[in-house]
């Protein structure tokens, strides 16, 4: 039994035709090992087809299971589970996020959970992900950011033989595993809703970043993921219009005229992958979106409340980011002997120039 007196976790699955996955996922949250912490499980079913709920309803009676009666995206989804834990389990302190295609290793909240309670500056966390069923080799061991919105994993598909067992600052945590002060959650939110899916994990760390509040990565939690490298790709529409939201409502005027002629490369070079990829349909629905009168004052909005509340500049906030594309499986000449000299110069000059 839990003591009254440590920590308590509520650890979050958003499940969307999840039924293959999430067996193995709750067996093994419920099953680990995680000492007097506190632990409730909350499921939010994201209006499944493949009767996910019905199978945590039977075999999981003792999970919390919301239910929404749309389709709300990996956003919309935690945000409907992070509105239920604040009215049933608000005495929670921290809130772990998990894809239903994880399996954690048992004992994986001691370790975030005593690294958070010790490092009160730090407002999120990221166990150490690797790949399922090849648990030898890392699915991600933190996120990095592009200076021109994109987000990507590192250390991808290296066998794990300790390169990576050191606690560090990220520039950001990915969803499929991570854990954030609910203090911080009552004040900032969780997710950027409109962001639907993908780069919404970078959005949250960037707004922690930006109030003062640095992500690492702690090793010594381990979870695995079923990781399908092409997925994002799928959803280029949301990655590309979630590069915007990222880029448009955190930069300065100053740093996006500084970025601009890079900008403009970078348009015409994901023109031509989204071309060559058969995404030119979603691309173009990107720009589309972009000047819709809802989104622009959404955009705008967004805008005006990140820059109202930051106490960091854009310097400390970019401060980590790189100015090469890393991208799994995305490493052709046109990348490695165009793209990434060029954008690594422009960022190495740039960058200094920065100092707000």
């Amino acid at each position: 039994m839990a003591d009254s007196s440590c920590p308590k976790v509520v650890v979050l699955i958003v499940a969307y035709n999840s039924r293959g996955d999430l067996e193995e996922c709750l067996s093994s949250v419920l099953a680990s090992d995680d000492g007097p912490i506190g632990k409730q499980v909350v499921v939010v079913d994201n209006a499944s087809e493949d009767d996910s709920a019905a199978l945590v309803r039977e075999r999981f009676p003792q999970v919390d299971l919301v239910r929404s009666e749309s389709n709300r995206g990996f956003a919309g989804g935690n945000n409907l589970g992070w509105e239920h834990v604040k009215t049933h389990h608000g005495d929670a302190s921290y809130l772990a996020l998990l894809n239903a295609d994880t399996i954690v290793e048992s004992g994986w909240l001691v370790e975030i959970v005593d690294f958070l309670e010790s490092h009160p500056k730090v407002g999120s966390v990221q166990p150490k992900i690797r790949l399922h069923p090849h648990t030898e080799r890392i699915n991600t061991a933190g996120n990095r950011s592009h200076f021109l919105g994109f987000g990507f994993v590192t250390a991808f598909d290296q066998v794990d033989e300790g390169q990576c067992d050191q606690a560090r600052s990220i520039d950001f945590a990915s969803g499929a595993a991570l854990m954030v002060r609910t203090g911080l959650l009552e004040r900032f939110g969780l997710f950027d809703e409109e962001m639907f899916l993908y780069l919404e994990d970078a959005d949250l760390s960037w707004k922690l970043r930006a109030m003062g509040y640095d992500t690492m990565y702690v090793p010594g939690s381990v979870v695995y993921h079923k990781h399908n490298p092409n997925k994002a790709l799928q959803h280029y529409f949301h990655l590309e219009l979630n590069r915007w939201r990222l880029l448009f409502g955190y930069y300065r005027w100053r740093t996006l005229f500084l970025i601009g002629p890079c900008l403009d490369l970078m348009e015409l070079g994901t023109l031509l992958f989204a071309l060559r990829h058969g995404f030119l349909r979603q691309k173009l629905r990107s720009y589309g979106a972009l000047f819709h009168r809802e989104v622009r004052d959404q955009l705008f909005e967004k805008r005006r409340w990140i820059q109202a509340q930051r106490v960091v500049g854009d310097r400390e906030l970019m401060g980590r980011f790189t100015g090469t594309i890393d991208f799994p499986g995305l490493g052709g000449p046109l990348v490695r002997y165009m793209a990434n000299p060029i954008l690594g110069l422009y960022w190495r000059l740039v960058r200094p120039l920065i100092r707000w």
